[in-house]
């Protein structure tokens, strides 16, 4: 009896253990969100590389008028990371945009986004 009871419990901590495990997140993403604050918008899309390693996230992102590095974080189903972004037009923006969302599935991570570009916070979906 004691040894079914350890065997149902080792196979109860493992069952855990698999649905607390990070996901990987490696690869190209594409990501549009918008923050709408009063009369100023700022939002777009991009293209974005991740480089997933023991957590960690690197990589970049390209858009139509700016790109740059990105870097952040990924712990279960959490991620976070800051898109340094470089104009690469005239209408493009120069700052930090940071991300915080949910990984929901293989193909898809939503949440908020912040931008020194502006004040407020909006929303961002992420897909591939």
């Amino acid at each position: 009896m004691l040894r079914k009871l350890i065997a149902a419990a080792g196979f109860s901590l493992l069952a855990s253990a698999a649905l607390a495990a990070t996901p990987d997140i490696s690869g190209v993403w594409h990501v549009q969100g918008q923050i709408v604050s009063g009369n100023r918008y700022v939002g777009g899309a991009s293209t974005c590389t991740f480089v997933q390693k023991d957590g960690k996230l690197s990589g970049s992102c390209v858009g139509p008028n700016a790109s740059g590095p990105l870097t952040g974080f990924i712990s279960g189903n959490n991620v976070a990371r800051t898109y340094r972004n470089i104009a690469t037009t005239s209408v493009g923006i120069n700052g930090e945009t940071g991300f915080n969302g949910t990984y929901v599935d293989a193909h898809l991570i939503q949440g908020t986004m912040t931008s020194t570009a502006s004040a407020g916070k909006g929303t961002f979906t992420q897909t591939r």
